[in-house]
């Protein structure tokens, strides 16, 4: 699959935050993909798995194994377009996607907001709250989860969008709704982030039947781990040294 970044700006703050929806096209559940990114005669090829489906309307893609390195050298290629396209307004820098570093930063740092959108978040009503949480960029999904928290988790949940620190974020809660844990524990895309599986097994609300499809997709190493992590709830640890010695045959 091809995205062509001269075509949409947005494009390039969203492959930044981790994900991507591209409208139109019609993937399977934990699909894996070939994704190339261009810009006129550059490329970048990188790898992403579908953790969204909306019907007809198109897929949310996840990247896969987005680290540094790579939000770097997709701004990079994002840069290179805000450039090249002369119906960018070159008094317009937000047309150009953060760096690496930047992303990282904001989150954290307040001045590097006007206080606009720490006001603009607070006092929202519930339907605001909601419709930036499945819509809004990274910092600003941040900010809402840890000023309204359980208000906000399911919509979040249903952001394409969401990066896998944002999920295990809202994974850990304890007080997390047992549906929503469903919905992170159906979710193969995001069982594929060690960070959220182990956010899941450290939550106590976690059922038994889901404690044991998680561990299934644990490696060797890991299963022995979460059999003696206290920082797991017994029915974890129990049910990791019952499939250990089921493993092993005894």
């Amino acid at each position: 699959m091809e995205l062509d970044l001269a075509s949409d700006h947005q494009l390039a703050r969203d492959l930044v935050a981790g994900g991507v929806f591209v409208p139109g096209v019609t993937l399977t559940f934990g699909e894996d993909i070939a994704l190339v990114l261009r810009n006129g005669t550059s490329e970048l090829a990188v790898r992403a798995t579908c953790v969204w489906v909306d019907g007809d309307r198109g897929s949310g893609l996840q990247l896969v194994g987005c680290d540094a390195q790579m939000k770097q050298q997709i701004t990079e290629l994002a840069s290179a377009t805000a450039v090249e396209s002369p119906e960018e307004p070159a008094e317009e820098p937000a047309a150009e996607a953060p760096s690496a570093s930047d992303s990282d930063e904001d989150v954290n740092d307040k001045s590097r907001y006007p206080a606009s959108i720490h006001e603009r978040l607070r006092g929202m009503t519930l339907a605001q709250q909601v419709k930036v949480a499945m819509h809004g960029e990274i910092q600003e999904r941040t900010l809402l989860e840890r000023m309204y928290s359980k208000n906000v988790w399911e919509a979040l949940l249903r952001n394409p969008r969401l990066t896998g620190p944002e999920v295990a974020r809202i994974a850990r809660m304890g007080s997390l709704p047992r549906p929503l844990i469903e919905l992170i524990v159906s979710n193969g895309g995001w069982l594929q982030i060690p960070e959220v599986r182990r956010a899941l097994l450290a939550n106590p609300r976690l059922g038994t039947d889901q404690i044991i499809r998680i561990l299934r997709l644990l490696p060797k190493h890991e299963l022995k781990l979460a059999a003696t992590q206290t920082a797991y709830p017994f029915a974890v640890r129990d049910a990791a040294k019952r499939m250990i010695r089921e493993n092993a045959g005894g």
